[in-house]
């Protein structure tokens, strides 16, 4: 394999690895490159399963039965239509279980209609502004430094629809949107749109208010729940439907624990029916057959054990925030509190940044990532003063208060005391061997 592209818009050190990769790989036959993506696969699964605390809010570990049927022979299926009126055929199981999928969505988030054939998230929140907005027409979202995602910015799904963004006026200091100054930017910018989420989310917004507000301009409330549709499946966390968003959107991984993938929910026919043509034919054809099944089987896992799994989650991020702060670690949040879900974020600009924080940890096996922090000016993506982690897939390992305790010292060894990483890996390697299992779904089909 040879380097022979200008990739000049690549970063620095993204080109340096690519050349190693491709220098490592040259001259290895078409079998030898086959081996050592399966092997590379297999290291990667060892990695995160075996010997890593795996604390990345935007990941989760799949159930036995929801991994398997990733894998199914459907995957390379085209499925163009609705189920029942497809315009293939050959798919009628695939099809009821595109039908489960959607329902027991549904029932999980108590919706009238839900959209489960977005690939992402992101392509989800593209569906709602091609139905609900058009080129030019004015919204408002949270910036990135203060938690908002990239899909609601200029350089996301909300600049590719040409649309004019506005920040949602923003208190850093208590982590609260300001309503009074919403209220003024939206009557002298009236918007189509108010884009309600963030990528860094650890409390619920004052979404009745911000309904209210919109409904003085004739905006329509979007809540984007990539982050938290786990806890708000389980009951922990507000439900965006009953106070006041006209639609949400979600993530099926991070901690809601199903496939990769995005859904569309609403309890407006119309909306639904925007974000329908938006989705097929407007945006994709085949959106991977597999993930219905393991998408429906997620969803009825967490029908079963969603509101103990939320619970547990809220539980252990007030039982880490606590060890944090024992050990001397600076937790970022409100005066009185660190977090109402299931993620942190630590202020790290005193132990060399978010940049240098995350790097370390991940050398002792424990994996979050840099993250800017509501003071943190755009410039600092690079190395902003936080790192932001959640505690989602360690609870799906069947841990619980005592071991945050025993993670907060690991942190403080790598941040703190500089403790000899191969100690800390040990340990991590230890903590993790002691927990094997995976809890809070069905055990795989004999």
């Amino acid at each position: 394999m040879t380097d022979t592209v200008d990739l000049t818009w690549y970063e620095e050190e993204a080109l340096a690895f690519r050349k190693r990769v491709l220098d490592r790989t040259a001259g290895l036959s078409e079998r030898a490159l086959a081996d050592l993506a399966a092997r590379l696969d297999r290291e990667e699964t060892e990695f995160l399963t075996r010997e890593a605390l795996a604390m990345y809010p935007g990941a989760n570990i799949l159930s036995p039965r929801v991994q398997r049927l990733l894998g199914s022979v459907v995957a390379s299926r085209a499925s163009e239509g609705h189920p029942g009126a497809k315009y293939q055929t050959g798919l009628r199981w695939a099809e009821e279980a595109e039908v489960l999928a959607a329902e027991l969505i549904c029932r999980v988030f108590g919706a009238k209609y839900a959209e489960v054939r977005a690939l992402s998230g992101s392509m989800a929140n593209m569906a709602v502004l091609n139905s609900l907005t058009e080129p030019g027409d004015t919204i408002f979202s949270l910036s990135t430094p203060v938690g908002g995602h990239i899909s609601h910015a200029k350089i996301g799904a909300a600049g590719y629809r040409w649309l004019d963004i506005h920040a949602i006026p923003y208190d850093a200091h208590n982590w609260e949107i300001k309503l009074d100054e919403l209220r003024a930017e939206v009557h002298a910018h009236p918007p189509k749109l108010i884009i309600v989420g963030a990528s860094l989310i650890l409390f619920e917004y004052p979404l009745r208010e911000i309904r209210a507000i919109a409904d003085e301009v004739g905006a329509w409330v979007l809540y984007d729940a990539a982050h938290v549709a786990g806890l708000i499946a389980g009951g922990a966390w507000q439900h965006p439907l009953r106070e006041g968003a006209h639609v949400m959107t979600a993530s099926t991984y991070k901690s809601f624990g199903g496939p990769p993938g995005g859904i569309v929910l609403t309890d407006d026919a119309e909306i639904a029916r925007g974000v329908d043509r938006a989705i097929f034919p407007g945006m994709t054809a085949n959106y991977h057959t597999n993930r219905m099944a393991a998408l429906a089987v997620a969803a009825a896992e967490m029908l079963a054990f969603g509101r103990e799994y939320a619970r547990a989650c809220c539980d252990n991020a007030q039982a880490l925030a606590s060890g944090f702060r024992a050990e001397g670690l600076n937790v970022a949040g409100k005066s009185h509190a660190c977090t109402d879900g299931h993620m942190l974020a630590l202020d790290v600009s005193e132990q060399g940044g978010g940049a240098y924080a995350a790097a370390a940890l991940e050398e002792a096996h424990i994996i979050c990532n840099m993250n800017l922090l509501p003071w943190d000016p755009p410039r600092r993506v690079r190395n902003p003063s936080g790192v932001r982690l959640a505690v989602h897939e360690i609870t799906r390992w069947g841990m619980g208060p005592g071991e945050m305790a025993r993670i907060a010292g690991l942190f403080a060894d790598v941040l703190l005391r500089r403790r000899s990483v191969e100690a800390v890996r040990g340990d991590v390697i230890a903590l993790k061997a002691a927990f094997p299992s995976l809890h809070y779904c069905f055990p795989e089909e004999e």
